[in-house]
């Protein structure tokens, strides 16, 4: 496939991500689906990109979240070092409340590469990597986990964070972690 046919799949994904617009959105997907039906051997970021149009899709969430799994899949399947693919099977597993196999996803994520490539993605998995510890049963290693997305949230700027919802959901209000989450972060409050 041309350089040029790529190009057009990537803009026409990028328009579809950025759209508000519900019926413009809709119409940008099916012309990112378009491309990606005609393509002959779609290499493992096509299928990431057909994964993030699904995992990214409104409406049925239960349902695009089960065909962008079938996709990120696909896209880790043809090239395992793939790690943002990784990253969102384990994001749509745990969407879906399957919280072990989407730890299992979580723990291959290669957090070097993905801490070079966005550092709050990286903070942000540590921070699901604890969720589904703690969720699963070993509340000590989350809490751990907990205290290193504080540490990393000390000393980064504001625009290299994210919500911290998955900690706030596992830990009480009075959790001396919250509780300073909430100083650093004062729109917790």
């Amino acid at each position: 496939m041309n350089l040029e046919y790529k190009d057009i799949l990537i803009k026409r994904y990028e328009d579809f991500e950025s759209e508000e617009n519900p019926e413009r959105k809709k119409l940008l997907r099916s012309e990112v689906f378009n491309i990606l039906k005609e393509l002959e051997g779609p290499d493992t970021n096509d299928f990431h990109i057909w994964g993030l149009t699904y995992y990214m899709s409104d409406g049925d969430k239960e349902y695009h979240t089960n065909l962008a799994l079938e996709k990120f899949l696909e896209a880790y399947e043809l090239d395992s070092t793939n790690f943002l693919a990784c990253l969102y099977v384990a994001h749509c597993f745990h969407d879906k409340g399957e919280l072990d196999s989407a730890l299992k996803y979580y723990e291959r994520v290669n957090k070097e590469e993905l801490k070079e490539f966005q550092i709050w993605r990286y903070v942000k998995l540590i921070e699901q990597i604890g969720f589904c510890n703690y969720k699963l049963g070993d509340k000590e290693l989350g809490r751990k986990q907990f205290q290193e997305v504080l540490e990393w949230y000390r000393k980064l700027p504001m625009e290299d964070r994210s919500v911290p919802t998955e900690m706030i959901q596992c830990l009480p209000e009075s959790d001396e972690i919250v509780i300073e989450m909430k100083e650093i972060e004062d729109y917790l409050n």
